[in-house]
């Protein structure tokens, strides 16, 4: 599905169990519809040991979203985000304000 976020908007997240949070999107999986936002989520990881010397880990890491669980963040405004063409330039905009991102 195509999608008018990318890498490194803030978006606020709307349901979960980080819901109200804002994060950045450190990645967006298009095919799946789903975004990891830099420290919302975190799921723990249990990393087995390779070799008897080695000690397994816990680590904690971003676990993905849906696309449709979060929305544009800009100057304490959340909102839809529209496209539309200004001197043959594409131009993203908050559908709520009309303000340019």
């Amino acid at each position: 599905m195509k999608t008018k976020l990318k890498i490194g908007d803030s978006v606020k997240i709307l349901s979960g169990k980080d819901r109200g949070r804002i994060g950045k999107i450190a990645s967006i999986n298009r095919k799946k519809n789903k975004v990891i936002v830099e420290s919302c989520n975190m799921v723990k990881k249990v990393i087995k040991a390779r070799t008897p010397q080695e000690k397994g880990r816990i680590i904690d890491k971003e676990a993905a979203i849906d696309i449709s669980n979060v929305m544009i963040f800009v100057k304490g405004t959340s909102s839809r985000l529209g496209i539309r063409f200004e001197n043959n330039e594409k131009i993203r905009y908050l559908k709520k304000n009309g303000q340019r991102i």
